[in-house]
């Protein structure tokens, strides 16, 4: 088995950064931290959450989330007039052209291992450490360490699942010794042990930001549910049993929530969703919330939202509309995630902010579609909800290619401002169009400077990821910005498990076996509060058990978990990820045979580590 020296870094404080680990000579300075730092319990708790903040950090905003959505079918980061072109690199993922120079295959690489090497610099200190003389019980120990073993567990399983093959270390590891490059099979191994062991000393009871028995079975579900995918073995059986167990309190007590919108608005007005097993906690003006903020957010985003700033206008859900505005039909099945939503689902509507209601909640929906209007446009406003804030209200403009006319989001991506026709209107005239554009929903237009495919892209129908423009795509607002004004802006956790997913994959497990009837029942206990109750017995699976096939078992993950960093997951473990969508074409045609469900070994790390092998088929040379 061929070796590769491990990537460690030494991070004992509470800083809110790290940097790339690249340089296998570095210097450690845990040493510091055995004979200086553990003091007290405090200390052990400091070192012990430092390493679940960079978690936040580096699988919600980073490369790991953006590998997982944009080469999916539901986002995709376009190109719009002179802003994201980026080298072309947003283009590569959504068409699954990437190479393994790509920076965001090296980000997950390097994500994840710093995460692990936080871990177990933490775990090899503790491996020092006289708890009993600092006050630390042989109880809190064990839970501190089991902790950090979950951790290392979840990091090791986003490279289970983006790489398969990587270097397994932990703390018995010496500081610069060499460890093999393990298989698939080994990581899986490790991880469910790791999570097996540690699952007793945790508490059940809920803490915000850490690993408890109830999230750790979570992750077990995870590996247990795509085991047939990454070590080409059926654990359904082993997954249905820890899924029963969670739903039975069997690892803590958790409910699923009876809003739509209560596990994204979990850490708002001090409400905690009971139905989020583990979610990271975040304040206004302290640890932020970020998820999806920057990415998604247009550049005036502080009007429409009232925030202090805007977004990059980057990340849209992909269209659901052709130029004319008909709604697409892939073979596939797969894309147009607006449209996949029901008419009456609660989730489709415009995302709006308006008083408390009966329930607590302060917003309706989970889309920025359409007109964008402020209450007060001067920045510190919110997009205005009911009649008599619309009646004062003031358009929200663009400031690109529509600058000076309202910003209205369509859910279609072309360049409809070089239509000639656009372009000999007045300002008066265009904002007359986007009017009838928000009324109607889409554009429609047969301009041949619209409507030209670029010879790269002979597929794509004039609609691709660099004919983007400022107001092109819904926007995804499910963890939900709210004003700044209100103080509940940035202050709402985000979910990493949801009981939610525990429902659904327990309905995979069933559905896979043939009992349809009990798949629809586990759905349908989580889908009926997308409803209005004058309806949902016509929406329900179990009343319609004939709709519930393999295609609508993948709609109904990509509707329910939309954005929580899964669907890459997902269409693969249902064979659906190399398939045809808006702008790519079927894996299949490239006949590189090159694997494409998992990514290749990043070259930096080849660079850096001549004993490590490209492992990924069909890119090795």
């Amino acid at each position: 088995m061929k070796k590769i020296k491990i990537m460690l870094c030494a991070i004992l404080g509470v800083a809110l950064a790290m940097p790339s680990c690249t340089n296998l000579d570095e210097t450690l300075y845990s040493q510091l931290a055995k004979n200086n730092y553990y003091t007290d319990q405090q200390s052990v708790e400091a070192a012990v959450l430092r390493a679940h903040e960079h978690g936040d950090n580096v699988t919600w905003r980073g490369s790991i989330m953006l590998l997982e959505e944009l080469t999916a079918d539901q986002f995709v980061w376009t190109q719009k007039g002179r802003h994201g072109y980026d080298d072309g690199q947003w283009d590569r993922l959504h068409r699954h052209t990437w190479n393994y120079i790509q920076g965001d295959i090296n980000g997950a690489w390097t994500g994840a291992f710093q995460g692990i090497s936080q871990a177990n610099v933490v775990l090899r200190d503790f491996n020092t450490v006289d708890f009993r003389s600092i006050g630390v019980s042989e109880a809190q120990e064990k839970g501190y360490k089991a902790e950090l073993r979950v951790l290392r567990a979840w990091y090791y399983m986003f490279l289970l699942n983006d790489f398969r093959n990587v270097p397994i270390a932990t703390e018995q590891t010496g500081e610069t010794e060499l460890v093999p490059q393990g298989t698939a099979k080994q990581l899986f191994e490790f991880i469910e042990s790791e999570l097996k062991a540690a699952i007793p000393d945790l508490p059940k009871e809920k803490r915000l930001s850490r690993w408890t028995q109830g999230p750790a079975a979570g992750l077990l579900v995870r590996l247990y549910l795509n085991a047939n995918v990454w070590i080409g073995e059926s654990k359904y059986a082993d997954c249905k049993k820890v899924c029963e167990d969670i739903i039975n309190g069997v690892y803590g007590a958790y409910r699923l929530d009876p809003d739509y919108r209560g596990p994204f608005s979990s850490g708002v007005d001090n409400y905690e969703s009971p139905e989020n097993l583990f979610e990271f906690k975040h304040q206004y003006g302290q640890l932020q919330q970020y998820t999806w903020w920057d990415h998604a957010s247009h550049y005036a985003a502080n009007k429409y939202i009232g925030a202090s700033g805007g977004g990059w206008n980057a990340i849209l859900m992909q269209p659901s509309r052709n130029l004319q505005g008909v709604v697409y039909e892939f073979e596939s099945g797969l894309g147009t995630p607006f449209e996949n939503y029901d008419e009456a689902d609660y989730r489709r509507q415009p995302f709006r902010v308006h008083a408390t209601d009966s329930k607590g909640f302060r917003y309706d929906g989970f889309f920025l579609k359409g007109l964008m209007r402020s209450v007060n446009g001067s920045g510190d406003g919110y997009i205005a909800y009911d009649m008599s804030d619309l009646n004062n209200a003031t358009n929200v403009n663009g400031q690109e290619e529509w600058s000076g006319s309202p910003l209205v989001f369509v859910d279609q991506v072309g360049r409809f401002s070089e239509d000639p026709a656009v372009k000999a209107m007045n300002q008066a005239q265009r904002a007359e169009l986007l009017m009838e554009v928000n009324k109607r929903g889409y554009f429609v237009t047969n301009a041949p400077e619209v409507t030209g495919k670029g010879e790269d892209h002979p597929e794509d129908g004039g609609s691709n990821v660099f004919l983007g423009e400022e107001n092109s795509g819904i926007r995804f607002n499910k963890f939900p910005y709210l004003p700044e004004v209100t103080g509940q802006f940035r202050s709402q956790s985000t979910p990493e498990i949801r009981l939610a997913e525990i429902y659904y994959s327990l309905a995979e497990c069933y559905y896979r076996e043939g009992n349809v009837a009990k798949a629809a029942e586990l759905l349908d206990a989580v889908r009926e509060r997308n409803f209005p109750p004058e309806v949902w017995s016509s929406k329900s699976y179990a009343n319609h058990p004939e709709r519930l096939t393999d295609a609508e078992m993948l709609k109904e993950w990509g509707r329910e978990f939309i954005g929580e960093r899964r669907r890459r997951t997902d269409l693969i473990r249902w064979g659906m990820f190399g398939k045809a969508w808006w702008a790519k074409q079927d894996d299949a045609k490239f006949g590189d045979g090159k694997e494409r469900t998992y990514f290749p070994i990043p070259q930096r790390q080849l660079n850096a580590n001549p004993e490590l092998k490209q492992t990924t088929p069909g890119w090795e040379e």
